[in-house]
């Protein structure tokens, strides 16, 4: 691609791309902070989910909790986007070690990546395949 080929919506996908990468470099502060008194007390991150289709956002949740038994572990919560949560009561969290969590974030950094890439219709070399 040339620059005299570039439109202004290949402009914005780019820059969109390039926004994404950078909010992923640094780990994000926590949303909320629980306290002691918390069932799950502990650092939490909440991630909304764009979801045209939802009456409500969707809200991921992920906590690291402070409980000496648990906090070997990361805490997931998936929302349905068709189910409207309390979501202090109706959210079941699946745990995972660290190193799971850890592959799980790199696999969505991943798949975030090539799906942004095939978007922008922009070929990454790791996906040219060599003869």
């Amino acid at each position: 691609m040339t620059a005299d080929d570039l439109t202004l919506a290949v402009l914005r996908r780019e820059l969109q791309s390039l926004v994404a990468l950078a909010g992923s470099a640094e780990r994000p502060k926590p949303d909320v902070i629980n306290p002691a008194e918390h069932a799950m007390a502990g650092h939490e991150w909440r991630i909304t989910q764009e979801a045209p289709f939802a009456a409500r956002p969707p809200l991921w949740i992920v906590r690291a909790v402070d409980e000496a038994e648990t906090r070997d572990c990361v805490y997931v919560a998936q929302p349905d986007p068709y189910v409207i949560y309390d979501w202090e009561r109706e959210l079941n969290f699946a745990s995972m070690q660290p190193a799971d969590a850890r592959r799980l974030a790199m696999a969505l950094l991943a798949a975030a990546d090539r799906a942004e890439h095939l978007a922008a219709d922009v070929p990454r070399l790791e996906d040219r395949r060599t003869a």
